[in-house]
């Protein structure tokens, strides 16, 4: 007999920014030289501090179970950078958790959170594991357009027609992922006021908390009213270049952090337990190595976005205010953005993310990923221009 695969999983297909980063893998494997702008990662080492930290905690024997809800120390110093950081208390006990990347993060959430045929405004564009862990859940997500003329905010009027019985939360995202984009405190506020008059759940995604090139990090957590009915999912992976090390978070009311624990513990159980102890040295030490990153990446910055304006047919409708992406659209009217990113990757080595991989509305629109050197930032805008000046000649 032939394996039945559960029909929910006609609905969920490999991820877009993963078949692109295998593709470049291969095109790499037969010599070409690939400027990977497809995949969210920091090119740096780990700071040397929080390896040493995990050398340290093999040698003294942390090599087994932790608890499902992660290493006290650990949620310890989360509740102190949360508080450091973002003026959030959170009590380390009981409503905060270690997760396996904030993508766990994120899943857990709506494990702890959906009925079957819940549904969940998310943005349009998003982070691809938003929709598809809603589905895993068993729920149903709801897209919602941004708006890109104000800084890629929701559009509420639209989610307010998206409101049915069966709502139950909002997602929001900020630094954006894939555009960039940092809400202001008054959008996040109105986020906050649709929330509170829909009675709904908010889900923050605060995986870029740390990587703002303009002001501080503001949590909607942190908002009147919204401590009890706000969920931070967070990550180390992007702040401390730990993206292999899979180390999140949860802070929530205790309620929703008891039920994802459950979850949890006939997921994966627990965390590692020696790279919980390198978590540990990445958020009570010095923060200069994040200090020193953020600075590289504002250089590379700069360069992409005054190479950006300067190639034909691609315009910003926004200036990226935080993370490391840079979302482009093609002003060619001829030209679709998958004609654009498959040109990239197989003719000129450059492997870019079509915009679809986002949502509807990044149709015409391609990611760039400025989390590689200076050098192939370069290397890979001179490409992506003479690309662009090609592609005017022919259909512009």
């Amino acid at each position: 007999m032939a394996p039945v695969i559960a029909s929910k999983f006609d609905h969920i297909p490999y991820a877009g920014i993963r078949k692109v980063f295998q593709k470049a893998n291969e095109l790499e494997a037969q010599g070409q030289k690939v400027v990977h702008f497809e995949i969210g990662r920091p090119d740096f080492d780990t700071p040397a501090h929080i390896k040493e930290a995990v050398k340290v905690a093999l040698d003294q024997g942390h090599v087994h179970y932790a608890p499902n809800n992660g290493i006290p120390a650990l949620r310890t110093a989360l509740a102190m950078r949360l508080q450091v950081d973002k003026g959030l208390n959170y009590d380390a006990d009981n409503e905060i958790m270690v997760t396996a990347g904030g993508q766990e993060a994120l899943y857990l959430t709506f494990l702890a959170l959906l009925n079957a045929g819940d549904e969940v405004i998310i943005p349009d564009l998003c982070f691809g594991p938003f929709a598809l862990g809603i589905i895993l859940a068993g729920g149903v997500p709801v897209r919602v357009p941004l708006q890109p003329e104000n800084n890629y905010a929701y559009d509420l009027a639209a989610a307010k027609q998206a409101v049915s019985p069966r709502t139950k939360a909002i997602i929001v995202n900020s630094p954006h992922n894939p555009t960039g984009s940092v809400l202001t405190k008054e959008q996040l506020a109105a986020v906050a006021d649709f929330a509170i008059t829909h009675d709904l759940l908010l889900i923050s995604d605060e995986a870029y908390d740390k990587m703002l090139y303009e002001n501080s990090y503001i949590s909607p957590a942190g908002l009147p009213e919204m401590k009890e009915r706000t969920i931070v999912c967070g990550t180390l992976s992007k702040t401390f270049a730990m993206t292999g090390w899979r180390v999140g978070y949860i802070a929530a009311p205790a309620a929703v952090v008891g039920a994802a624990v459950r979850a949890q513990q006939n997921v994966m159980l627990s965390l590692c337990t020696f790279a919980q102890h390198g978590a540990v040295a990445a958020l009570t030490e010095s923060q200069a190595c994040v200090t020193a990153m953020m600075q590289e990446f504002a250089r590379r910055r700069k360069l992409v976005l005054e190479m950006i304006r300067q190639i034909p047919g691609l315009e910003l409708p926004g200036i990226p205010q935080g993370a490391f992406y840079a979302f482009p659209r093609i002003t060619l009217p001829r030209v679709t953005s998958a004609q654009v990113a498959d040109y990239l990757l197989n003719d000129a080595g450059v492997a870019v993310v079509d915009g679809l991989a986002f949502g509807e509305g990044g149709n015409g629109h391609f990611r760039i990923s400025y989390a590689v050197s200076y050098e192939d930032c370069r290397l890979g805008l001179e490409r992506i221009a003479a690309v662009m000046s090609d592609f005017q000649k022919k259909y512009g």
